[in-house]
């Protein structure tokens, strides 16, 4: 046998009858209340429902929200008009900006496949160009001016030098 196991029974045998009686009942008592678990709280009894008719602006708590029979329309205008959103905004990218002495113009993408250069009044749809400075282009829109950064790299245009036989 090891020595721990003969330790402990010497310490066992050294107890009493009284105090193994009462580790036996705190086990039983342990296990009892494990296996037929009781109520600590008792459950109160179910409230009776409430037959009042609702007020005026509860009729929400009635039927579900998000319920497109809820209620009547009450916006002005057709739902139709609503439900189809805003016309389509064109998104404006800045290409580039060409400035060459007092005439600007700047490549604006809108989305159609046509690219053109464009100067300062010149536009589609409903925008306009109004403005073209070195790093942005403004644009007015319905009355609602917008300004585009050009994010791109400065570069300076150059022409090649002509050859000696085509100088005059």
């Amino acid at each position: 046998m090891p020595p721990s196991l003969e330790a402990g029974l010497r310490t066992l045998a050294a107890t009493g009858t009284g105090p193994r009686a009462a580790f036996i009942a705190a086990a039983a008592v342990a296990v009892a209340a494990f296996v037929w678990p009781a109520p600590l709280d008792p459950v109160p009894p179910p409230a009776a429902a409430i037959a009042v008719p609702p007020r005026p602006g509860e009729t929400a708590l009635l039927r579900p929200l998000f319920d497109p029979g809820r209620r009547d329309w009450t916006a002005r205008g057709s739902r139709g008009a609503v439900l189809e959103g805003e016309p389509h905004r064109p998104v404006l990218t800045v290409r580039g900006i060409l400035i060459d002495g007092t005439a600007a113009r700047a490549l604006i993408d809108d989305g159609t496949p046509e690219q053109t250069w464009l100067t300062p009044g010149e536009g589609r749809g409903g925008w306009r160009v109004t403005a073209i400075t070195a790093d942005g282009v403004s644009v007015d829109q319905g009355g609602h001016p917008f300004t585009a950064a050009f994010m791109g790299l400065p570069a300076t245009l150059r022409p090649l030098p002509l050859a000696p036989a085509l100088r005059r």
